[in-house]
This record gives C-alpha cells, sequence and structure tokens, in this order.
C-alpha cells in the first residue's frame, strides 16, 4: 500500500466520522427518533466512503500517480456532482414552483442537505459505472 492510499483512508475515516455526527445530530434536530438518526448517519458515512473510493478507484491511486486523463475525468465529475447537489438543494427548498392545488412547502433543510448529498454520491456511482467502458 503507497503512502497516499494510507493517508486517504486516514482522512477518510476521520471525514467519515465528523459526516455521521453531523447527520446524527441534524437528524435530531429535525424531530427525528434516535433509531432514524442512527439510519442517516450511516447513510451518510457510507455516502461519504462511496465517493472517496470512487475518486480513489477513478484516479487509480493503487497504482501510483494518476494520468492527466484521469486527473481530469476526476474533475469534471466533482464539477458535476456539487452542481447537481447545489440543484437538488435549491428544488427542494421552501421557494418551490406554484403547482395546480394547495401551495407546495419546502422540504426541512436536514432533508434538503440529505437530497444534495444523494445527488452528489449518485454522480460518482455513474462514473464507477461507466469508467470501465472508457479505458
Amino acid at each position: 500500500m503507497s503512502l497516499v492510499v494510507a493517508v486517504l483512508l486516514g482522512c477518510t475515516a476521520l471525514a467519515t466520522a465528523v459526516c455521521a455526527r453531523i447527520a446524527f445530530r441534524l437528524a435530531l434536530n429535525d424531530g427525528s427518533s434516535r433509531a432514524i438518526a442512527w439510519c442517516a448517519s450511516g447513510a451518510a458515512a457510507l455516502a461519504l466512503t462511496t465517493d472517496v473510493c470512487t475518486i480513489a478507484g477513478a484516479l487509480d491511486l493503487a497504482h501510483g500517480h494518476p494520468t492527466s486523463g484521469r486527473i481530469a475525468l476526476t474533475v469534471i465529475t466533482v464539477a458535476v456532482a456539487f452542481v447537481l447537489a447545489y440543484l437538488a438543494y435549491d428544488v427542494t427548498g421552501p421557494n418551490l414552483a406554484p403547482a395546480a392545488g394547495t401551495p407546495a412547502t419546502g422540504l426541512s433543510t436536514p432533508k434538503r442537505l440529505a437530497s444534495a448529498a444523494t445527488a452528489f454520491t449518485s454522480t460518482f456511482v455513474v462514473l464507477a459505472l461507466i469508467s470501465p467502458l472508457l479505458k
């Protein structure tokens, strides 16, 4: 195992713990039970681990330095992921487009953040699915 992979694993473990704690607190503040808060915590930890592992796989860090093509693909994927996460957060906000019937209400902030995280992680799942086709 290279030094880069070892540092990446350590940073991932720390970031996962922090992300899980934040998700747990946000879920409790949203009025969820402790069981649901633990589910949100686990989902956040899994999403972060999926993102980091997919990026490491896309960069092919296990085999040394990544090529410029892999770096470009990863940067583009991260940019698209941020845009989709922002759109998911914005679309689920309090200013939803009016529709026929009763006025729509937006989701709470933790649920909006969960929607954004889902969009962000989904982008990396798509990257993992198409990257073998790009070789």
